[in-house]
């Protein structure tokens, strides 16, 4: 049976939250795998499932509800890993979060972020992978975290103008008016924080292009390392997302960009339980949402660009994503961010 390599985080996502841990008394199991004290050195990696045990424990052991919210809200300078040091020193907001999103598998290759335009609001949707089993605290935490860093980077109150999330109102609303401000929406088909277009060419007060250029050259070294380290079905994952739009995310073009048949790829896929098909109907999700939300582009075109050969496909593909055709999810997308 083919050995899939377990995917693996960095050292600070572990660090930041045993320090949190430390700093209000919440009981966690001792790991040999968590040991603070390797955890200081950046080229660590963990393994993620001992990071996501670890997520269960806060939640289980914490006493404050909003425990996610209040990780999130945390800077710890101590924590800061190869990601975090790389966008201290761009010059804007912008180029912060473009390369933040580009080469978050340096943090957590489970977690993206989606920046779409719309006008004078941009709007930045958060996604974990499902088949991990995080808790929700752990999307509160990176959602609360995308707007402090902002706060911390820019030296300004950064304020959204609008937020949604996938699961139900929480107790403690309060606390999520604290960071995301009054128009807060649940039980949304997406997680996403809406911001001023024009927050993002403020400048950021530690901007070093020298520190940038040596840091981003470190950086780009660990994720080629990382990325070799991929299960297949990841690696076919990224190259779908990054071949779709032009329509060559196929089984042939990909099979010739990894250097093996077709009738090879489909049984190495099979190996991790999983196959082509599967994957790219994961993309396709993700990449429908982002289409329909930028607004630029009318049913057809999406269609198309999702390789779908009528609106029809597409429809229907979509309300079994969603639970509703892409008219309503437009309408209702509108009417929250008015």
């Amino acid at each position: 049976m083919t050995h899939i390599q377990p995917t693996t985080v960095s050292s600070s996502s572990a660090l930041d939250l045993l320090d949190f841990c430390d700093a209000f008394a919440i009981k966690h199991r001792e790991s040999p795998r968590l040991v603070r004290e390797q955890l200081l050195d950046p080229e660590v990696r963990v393994e993620e499932s001992q990071v996501i045990s670890l997520w269960h424990e806060i939640t289980k052991n914490s006493s404050i509800p909003h425990v996610g919210l209040l990780i999130g809200q945390q800077i710890n300078p101590s924590a800061k890993g190869l990601l975090a040091s790389w966008i201290s020193q761009c010059s804007t907001l912008r180029e912060a979060l473009i390369i933040f999103q580009q080469h978050i598998s340096l943090m957590n290759p489970s977690e993206q972020w989606e920046l779409t335009t719309r006008g004078e609001l941009t709007q930045l949707t958060f996604k974990l992978a499902a088949d991990k089993h995080y808790p929700m605290a752990a999307v509160e935490r990176s959602m609360s975290a995308l707007v402090s860093w902002g706060r911390a980077l820019t030296g300004e109150n950064l304020q959204p103008k609008c937020a949604m999330f996938q699961f139900p109102s929480p107790e403690y609303v309060r606390e999520y008016k604290q960071v995301f401000g009054n128009s807060i929406h649940f039980n949304q088909v997406e997680n996403s924080v809406f911001i001023e277009t024009l927050i993002f060419d403020l400048p950021i007060s530690s901007a070093n292009d020298l520190l940038k250029k040596m840091i981003e050259k470190k950086a780009q070294e660990s994720l080629t390392a990382f990325n070799q380290s991929l299960s297949l079905s990841q690696q076919v994952s990224n190259l779908i997302a990054d071949n779709l739009l032009s329509q060559k995310a196929t089984v042939e073009h990909l099979s010739t960009l990894l250097n093996m048949s077709r009738q090879t790829l489909y049984r190495k896929l099979k190996h991790e339980n999983t196959d082509f098909k599967t994957l790219l109907n994961e993309v396709r999700k993700t990449q429908a949402l982002a289409l329909l939300s930028a607004g630029n582009a009318n049913d057809l075109h999406i269609s198309i660009q999702l390789g779908f050969k009528d609106t029809s496909s597409f429809y229907k593909a979509f309300q079994r994503w969603y639970g509703m055709t892409p008219s309503s999810y437009l309408k209702k997308f509108k009417d929250l961010i008015v």
